[in-house]
């Protein structure tokens, strides 16, 4: 079926796994759990008992699957309320990983795929799993998602152009997306990609933000900045750039602990 596809994978995995160990490495995936289950949900919560509250998946409208370090989301039509749907998922599982998770890459895109997973159980225990996705739309989605050089995720012009005009102004004008110069392998272009954040950071929360991508970049891996490879770093400074795109100088900052 043709449909709305998104593609995201962590940034640095092979030295988080080789840094980590296995208990360590289930916490923090498990924190990637969360995030696209909230994302999910709508940001809607259910009480299980007094002290365990979790995502309300009982309206969830987009499909997941995780794949090691790659989440994949897609819908299952093609109508303009499908890409609203994936949008807002897209859109509150990237701000939240960028915060809190894991420095993320991801595409939003438009094609073909086709998924019939299955479980062939045996008696003597072993069980033959295929959860295979496949199709055009994924492959796209990874190679775009794979091409930036930050923490980012692209709105792609094949997703675009199945969608009104106005519907993607409306969704500036909410401050979910923006036209950024974004920064690839090959060179620099300017297209539509999620925002970080709404608003703007005065300088103060620019720092602090700057200082917890720092701390993004380099808690899991367990990596010094300094002893990062030049790629790596270079995707840092690229993030910190974006977020710096929406920085507001104030120059009569006001101190709230005055």
């Amino acid at each position: 079926m043709e449909t709305f596809i998104a593609f995201f994978d962590v940034l640095g995995f092979k030295e988080i796994i080789n840094n980590n160990d296995l208990t360590e490495m289930k916490r923090l995936f498990g924190h990637l759990l969360r995030d696209t289950q909230t994302a999910l949900s709508g940001e809607k919560f259910v009480q299980l008992d007094n002290s365990t509250i979790v995502p309300d998946l009982a309206n969830q409208k987009v499909n997941c699957l995780h794949i090691s370090d790659s989440v994949v989301f897609w819908t299952n039509g093609q109508t303009e309320d499908d890409f609203k749907d994936l949008v807002a998922v897209c859109h509150s599982f990237y701000w939240r990983s960028l915060q809190t998770t894991f420095p993320l890459r991801g595409c939003l895109t438009y094609g073909e795929i086709d998924f019939n997973p299955n479980t062939i159980k045996t008696i003597g225990g072993m069980n033959f799993y295929n959860y295979s996705l496949i199709g055009k739309g994924l492959v796209d989605s990874y190679i775009k998602a794979d091409s930036i050089e930050y923490a980012g995720c692209l709105l792609d012009k094949l997703a675009i152009n199945k969608v009104s005009d106005k519907l993607i102004n409306d969704l500036i004008y909410e401050q979910k997306i923006c036209m950024y110069k974004v920064p690839f392998k090959t060179g620099e272009n300017y297209e539509h990609v999620f925002r970080p954040i709404k608003g703007n950071h005065n300088d103060v929360s620019f720092r602090n933000t700057a200082n917890g991508i720092k701390s993004l970049f380099s808690y899991a891996s367990k990596t010094d900045i300094d002893k990062m490879p030049e790629s790596v770093k270079t995707k840092l400074n690229n993030t910190i750039d974006f977020v710096n795109y929406f920085r507001k100088t104030d120059k009569d900052l006001k101190n709230p602990n005055k």
